[in-house]
């Protein structure tokens, strides 16, 4: 992307982008619903066709278009795949994208997967596949290998000891008062966050608050742009049987990572390697092309298999990445490089 010489161009996390896509879908309904009365928004006219304005609009900022982490877990964007990127090839937009699956294997298991499948033959036709398959992970070989980390253990660290630990980074040389912060949350939310602080400098949280809340990706993008050091505590091991506190974390630590702009301190139940806090799966390599996709999880809830929706699919492809990115960000070489001094 840095590389491209082209002067529109832009490049996103696709759930980011993909939000950013219904915010302008939304946008543009209200005012046709405004302007035209119902009639009009209901109007069959492909011109009209509130995905396909969005599109154009879109295309028009950008000849080149960057999409990190490509992946199709939700049908309210499986449906609406094959007309945006139809307009935007037809318009001459190049895609660039990253994805732990081939084209075949997107939304695997999704709900009413077959309205999706006219997307896979345009992505087919428009698109080159390039396997980029390495067993080097680039993020913890990169990362410092020194004592200094900011990924604690419970095992060897309590909860009072954590606290100052947080506190003394609060303070910064210069007294800061701990009190609750709104953030603002799209354009009609708000989010609380009771262990703030007004200039910005640390928000504090405990898992639950993060992840056993009904919370997505904007909240936790609100979290990354406000605040420079985020501290989580009492961090569970996650598997797929608990998947929707996993994905959120999934989520959480996505956001954080793409904003490149927080530093992240944790302290995990009795655990001192991201690795180990993604657990209780089994990865099960298929035997040829017919069978299951490779990396699906095969985990028991109930009786009956969790790896059956195309989202619990994808976590266990997200866990991995999860951790190699926790690694970076609790490392002290990302808390130099995002904080731009000594810790």
């Amino acid at each position: 992307y840095d590389h491209a010489q082209v002067s529109k161009k832009k490049r996103f996390h696709f759930h980011s982008f993909m939000a950013h896509v219904h915010n302008k879908i939304h946008d543009l309904k209200q005012n046709q619903l405004k302007q035209h009365g119902r009639n009009f928004a209901v109007d069959t006219n492909p011109d009209h066709n509130p995905i396909r304005q969005v599109a154009i609009l879109l295309a028009g900022e950008m000849s080149l278009l960057c999409l990190d982490e490509f992946q199709v877990t939700d049908i309210a964007d499986a449906l609406i795949l094959s007309q945006l990127f139809e307009t935007f090839w037809g318009l001459g937009t190049v895609v660039v994208a990253t994805s732990n699956r081939l084209p075949l294997q997107l939304y695997e298991g999704g709900l009413n997967r077959s309205y999706f499948l006219p997307f896979i033959s345009l992505l087919e036709r428009h698109c080159i596949v390039h396997s980029m398959k390495s067993s080097m992970d680039y993020r913890v070989a990169l990362s410092d290998d020194s004592f200094e980390k900011f990924f604690l253990s419970s095992e060897y660290m309590s909860e009072n000891d954590f606290s100052t630990l947080v506190d003394e980074l609060r303070q910064d040389n210069k007294p800061v008062d701990v009190e609750a912060v709104l953030l603002k949350v799209g354009k009609t939310r708000q989010l609380r966050v009771e262990r703030g602080d007004a200039n910005g400098r640390v928000g504090h949280f405990r898992f639950g608050e993060l992840c056993d809340m009904e919370l997505g990706a904007s909240d936790y993008r609100a979290v990354a742009q406000h605040f420079d050091i985020v501290a989580i505590q009492d961090i569970p091991t996650l598997s797929l049987e608990d998947h929707n506190r996993a994905r959120r974390f999934v989520t959480l630590i996505d956001e954080l990572y793409e904003a490149k702009t927080t530093a992240l301190l944790c302290l995990a139940e009795e655990k001192d390697d991201p690795f180990e806090l993604f657990q209780g799966r089994r990865i099960v390599a298929p035997t040829n092309a017919d069978e299951d996709t490779p990396g699906i999880d095969e985990a028991q809830a109930q009786g009956k298999s969790v790896g059956a929706s195309a989202s619990v699919r994808e976590l266990s492809f997200a866990f991995n990445r999860a951790a190699s990115r926790l690694v970076e960000m609790t490392s002290r070489r990302w808390w130099d490089l995002v904080l731009k001094r000594e810790i």
